[in-house]
């Protein structure tokens, strides 16, 4: 009888339960892998080089829980100093107390926003147990996109023939202060548009973000000269909104072609013409098809009287504004191709704001204000984790390579770590077979429930 009134426990119970057991088993596993290479490195290393000197226990939380491992400490004859080789040779820093693994994560949280606590509450809900305070997490994210911008880049440039710039800037609020606020001026630099099904995403997409004192098209210039291999024939397509700054590109570089953001030139129409259906859908076709001269016939057509009167003057202004920057209305398309140059494949410019609303939803929403170091490392992780990488911190270490021997040994305890998770599993599920409520995984999930 009292089989059949087995309490079975929730698909959250048991899932919770079988994660918990699991973190155990893996960290069980990684002490000791880690035992097991660092003997490796024992007996393969340069013996006239590296005296050993001690063994240190060391522990640091990865996603697996708090791991515990030991670790020998060498005195390097050549250099002076004392040194960990294991921290080496897996381009590590014990003294972190941090997995770079769960630094990462944490990282890509902070920067999917919408703030440094509540990555710090998905980190604990993920994880189990609380690994970062949300100053830490802030604190780590400013150490690595500090590090990061300071990070050469490898020597191999990319070869382009046209490269495409979207630039604008972002405004944010600044705390503690002299100003209220700052403009960080960035640009979007792509190598050209590829489909993905249905999809059409950016080719090679870089992210240059102005952080010195020094002009804005002269650090952007620095920063083009390291990523890509250029000479006076290649071309730059830059779209930018019209801010003065920005038209600054075409005295600076020798092939340069300057144009106007189409989404803010409609945004601004529809603004003023927005009330009058006719001459809005006029303008608009002319813009899409970048006929200047139609959207200039459509423009001048409009009667001053049917605009707005709170408008009127901006209007004026702004008709100004658009014959001063009447040659940057154009299709560049048009320019490379009297160039020689083929445009297959190439489509308008205008993905700037879509790119700005990314990072303007994670600085600008719930309004936060920054520390200008806070603002900056916020941006950089957003661009890494844009371009698809992330804020590691960790720099591009010499791979060593372990004897056959050594590597046997680690794919050894790989497959018992596997095992011993595999059998407790097993070993669940027989368990779950027997009468439940005086099993030990029945008693288990009651300590759990409380």
């Amino acid at each position: 009888m009292r089989e059949c009134n087995t309490e079975f426990p929730t698909m959250k119970e048991l899932e919770t339960l079988l994660f918990r057991k699991l973190q155990e088993q893996f960290a069980v596993g990684m002490t000791r892998i880690l035992e097991a290479l660092d003997e490796c490195l024992m007996h393969q290393r340069d013996h006239s080089r590296y005296r050993l000197k001690d063994q240190r226990e060391v522990q640091i939380d990865t996603i697996f829980g708090t791991v515990r491992f030991k670790r020998r400490l060498y005195q390097d004859r050549v250099k002076g100093r004392h040194v960990f080789l294991l921290d080496q040779m897996l381009a590590f820093d014990g003294r972190e107390k941090l997995s770079p693994f769960l630094e990462e994560v944490a990282t890509k949280f902070a920067s999917q926003g919408p703030s440094y606590r509540d990555s710090a509450n998905r980190l604990e809900a993920l994880l189990g147990y609380r690994a970062l305070s949300h100053e830490a997490i802030r604190d780590k994210l400013i150490a690595r996109a500090e590090q990061e911008a300071n990070v050469l880049p490898e020597a191999t440039r990319r070869v382009a023939h046209v490269l495409f710039v979207e630039v604008d800037g972002l405004y944010t609020s600044l705390q503690r202060h002299h100003q209220r606020g700052m403009e960080n001026r960035m640009a979007i630099v792509h190598e050209g548009w590829e489909r993905n099904g249905s999809r059409v995403s950016l080719k090679y997409k870089r992210h240059y973000l102005h952080t010195t004192k020094g002009d804005f098209w002269e650090g952007f210039g620095d920063f083009l000269v390291r990523h890509y291999d250029m000479d006076e024939n290649t071309w730059l397509v830059v779209n930018g909104d019209g801010a003065k700054w920005i038209g600054e590109c075409e005295s600076y570089f020798h092939r340069c072609i300057y144009t106007l953001d189409r989404f803010h030139v409609a945004r601004e129409l529809r603004r003023f013409l927005g009330h009058l259906p006719k001459a809005w859908q006029t303008v608009r076709q002319a813009l899409a098809a970048f006929d200047s001269a139609a959207l200039f016939a459509a423009v001048e057509s409009v009667p001053e009287e049917k605009i707005r009167e709170e408008n009127r003057n901006e209007w004026r202004k702004y008709v100004a504004y658009l014959r001063q920057h009447r040659r940057h209305l154009i299709d560049y398309r048009e320019v490379l191709r009297e160039a020689g140059i083929d445009t297959t494949g190439m489509r308008p410019m205008g993905s700037a704001e879509s790119q700005m609303r990314v990072m303007a939803k994670r600085t600008k929403r719930g309004g936060y204000s920054w520390s200008v170091r806070g603002v900056q490392a916020m941006l950089r992780a957003i661009m890494a984790r844009q371009e698809g990488s992330c804020l590691s911190g960790q720099t591009i270490a010499k791979k060593q390579v372990l004897q056959s021997n050594s590597m046997v040994r680690v794919k050894d305890l790989l497959r018992e770590v596997k095992e011993q998770a595999k059998g407790y599993i097993n070993g669940t599920i027989r368990m779950l077979h027997g009468p439940y409520q005086s099993s030990p995984a029945g008693l288990a999930l009651k300590a759990l429930r409380g």
